[in-house]
């Protein structure tokens, strides 16, 4: 029988080549779990969720016309309402310029006779990266109002 002169692997060059494989693992699971996470939303250098318990307001509706007045120190970036129609709820936002401390803004909304008017401030927050984001308040801060 003939004699193979194959060598193997030395074992700098399979050390670097397994060091190598778990640095590209641990890159890709980074990245998948970092989807996971939610990343945080400051305002007024703390987060955001703080800033909503400072959101303060009065809620009106009248004639297709929904008024919110801003009573507290948090300027909102908007608003989401939602009407509940027999038993299901849908909500809309509705963004644009600031509702400012002290001011007062109309949006116009259909809602029948009878019918709950749920509304949750949305604030604008920065995220860790800098960059700008929406955040709606939780239930916490909801008003119901009656159409």
């Amino acid at each position: 029988m003939r004699e193979l002169n194959k060598r193997g692997l030395s074992p700098v060059i399979a050390s670097v080549l397994l060091v190598a494989l778990v640095v590209v693992l641990a890159a890709i699971i980074y990245l998948w779990a970092r989807a996971f996470i939610p990343e945080s939303i400051e305002k007024f250098g703390g987060i955001i969720e703080d800033s909503c318990k400072n959101a303060v307001f009065e809620a009106s509706y009248y004639n297709g016309e929904l008024v919110i007045q801003n009573n507290g120190n948090v300027p909102f970036y908007g608003i989401r309402a939602g009407v509940e129609k027999s038993g299901s709820l849908k909500y809309e936002d509705f963004t644009g310029p600031p509702i400012v401390a002290a001011t007062s803004k109309s949006f116009k909304i259909s809602a029948s006779s009878g019918e709950n008017i749920r509304i949750i401030p949305i604030l604008l927050g920065k995220t860790t990266r800098g960059e700008l984001k929406a955040f709606a308040c939780d239930d916490d801060s909801m008003k119901i109002i009656q159409a």
